[in-house]
């Protein structure tokens, strides 16, 4: 049975780009310490990606576009929460996104050698039916 809306026909970008780590105030200061001096800092690294389905009727009404979404990735590689920082356009795509992203897993950031959280930004990109390659459109 071909499912044309399923992930083989969307393209998640897995490389978290990274808006702030392991946040800690630091009171002789003014704003957050970006921890340097506890050694540096090891980004989050994608173990599963390719976790998001392209809503089916967003499929079949051609609709597409990018949701890019701020994720806290917790010590455990989890993530804990998710938050669309710029919608697609359409609250399906952008529901989407959000409800999908809680299935992603990474190898956790580390900095001074402990797991520790961090907020990262991912763009999430539901192509146009007519933009995907035949090949990609369904799956087995």
């Amino acid at each position: 049975m071909s499912r044309p809306w399923r992930s083989g026909a969307l393209v998640a970008a897995t490389c978290v780009t990274l808006v702030g780590c392991a946040d800690t105030v630091n009171p002789n200061r003014v704003g957050l310490r970006l921890g340097l001096e506890d050694g540096p800092l090891r980004p989050p690294a994608a173990i599963r990606g390719d976790v998001f389905e392209f809503p089916r009727s967003a499929w079949e009404d051609g609709i597409g576009g990018t949701t890019v979404l701020k994720i806290m990735i917790d010590a455990d590689g989890t993530v804990d929460s998710a938050i669309v920082l710029q919608s697609s356009g359409h609250k399906l795509l952008d529901s989407a996104a959000v409800a999908n992203s809680s299935k992603l897993l990474y190898r956790p950031a580390e900095q001074g050698g402990e797991a520790v959280p961090i907020w990262g930004r991912l763009p999430v990109i539901y192509p146009l039916p007519g933009e995907v390659a035949a090949d990609d459109r369904t799956l087995p």
